[in-house]
């Protein structure tokens, strides 16, 4: 039996998102192949739902003192290089966070993007001085780095030239939306725009706000402008516009993100940096049309099956939206060509391609 040790920390998150909703995917997809994989969790004292049904899934029975923060760090490089010692691991892998830098164990780790380092700008002092001296470090000490997008990589690889030749990219699969609760306050179907992610200024929510603005002063009868997100105090400070129409929700539950998705007009996600941005397949899995931004991994995910704008120019994502409420051509071209494109991005790839990397560190040991 082959035995990955996974840093689980994450996954004991109340309200998780991004990382920790790929940690949680990637690890139900791994323990569902038929493969000699043992993984054993770390950083939780106990199996969480609904990982306790699988018998290929066992816990290290060592907990971190936090699910994120200073805390949960200072853990990663110290307490838990000694847990991982303890046990007769052939990999250990973190999908999200940093890597054990001491662990004697062979290192795979998950880096989703570097905007801490080349965008410290968007993120708090602190967060973005400790990546800047982690991230090399993870770089340096692990076998391989698995990233998200070929975006992703060609950064990792040109801020850090050791990373490459051991950085592979495994798409994110996407999640269907769990079954819709039930309608949210009076919001109705095709009568919103959505907007999903936390308050990170590299959303660009600002600019989003001030395309919506020059949407609706256009528009005799404009809908609504919906923002669901939290807000993270690792970000740098987002205040936006003041402007009518406009709602933000806060953290929602995934049944509420799943009605959220279903009965938008279109989704609107202008950002302007993410390492995939899964928020674009997620829409299209369920026919919602999806606005997006013309660079990056947003370009790279979209394909052709959204409506790419420049992310610094509100007039292009306002005719974006205009186009999405008011032609009735393009939004059935992009709901078929959305549907296809988010087929193509599954967990099960994800994990088939996670584990021929497992396979190839424990093979070059």
């Amino acid at each position: 039996m082959i035995k990955i040790g996974i840093n689980a920390r994450v996954l004991t998150k109340p309200n998780p998102t991004g990382v920790s909703r790929y940690t949680h995917k990637l690890l139900e997809a791994l323990a569902q192949r038929e493969d000699d994989f043992e993984y054993i969790l770390f950083g939780t004292q106990s199996i969480p739902k609904p990982f306790d049904e699988f018998s290929s899934i066992k816990s290290a029975g060592v907990s971190s003192p936090t699910h994120s923060g200073h805390q949960a760090h200072i853990w990663e490089q110290t307490t838990l290089p000694r847990a991982i010692d303890r046990h007769d691991l052939d990999v250990f892998h973190t999908p999200a966070g940093q890597p054990p830098i001491a662990a004697r164990t062979p290192l795979v780790t998950t880096i989703h993007d570097i905007s801490p380092v080349s965008h410290p700008e968007w993120f708090s002092h602190g967060y973005a001085a400790l990546y800047r001296i982690l991230t090399p470090l993870a770089v340096r000490v692990s076998d391989r780095l698995l990233t998200v997008s070929e975006f992703a990589r060609d950064e990792i690889v040109e801020c850090y030239p050791r990373a490459a030749g051991k950085t592979l990219v495994t798409y994110n699969g996407v999640t269907p939306p769990t079954k819709p609760g039930e309608p949210i306050d009076d919001l109705t179907k095709d009568h919103f725009i959505l907007s999903v992610g936390a308050t990170n200024p590299r959303k660009n929510l600002e600019t989003l706000v001030q395309a919506y603005q020059r949407y609706r002063e256009s528009e005799n009868d404009p809908i609504d402008l919906v923002l669901a997100g939290p807000d993270r105090n690792v970000f740098a400070s987002n205040d936006l516009p003041d402007v009518s129409g406009v709602r933000a929700l806060g953290f929602v539950s995934d049944e509420e993100l799943a009605w959220l998705y279903r009965n938008a007009t279109a989704l609107a996600y202008p950002s302007l940096y993410e390492g995939f941005g899964l928020p674009i397949i997620e829409a299209m899995h369920v026919e919602t049309p999806v606005i997006t931004s013309n660079r990056g991994a947003m370009a790279e995910v979209a394909g052709n099956a959204a409506l790419l704008a420049d992310p610094n120019n509100p007039n292009e994502i306002a005719e974006c939206i205009m186009q999405a409420n008011r032609d009735e051509s393009v939004t059935q071209q992009l709901i078929q060509q959305g549907s296809s494109r988010a087929a193509e991005f599954t967990w099960d790839r994800t994990a088939r391609e996670t584990v021929t990397a497992y396979r190839e560190v424990i093979n070059n040991v």
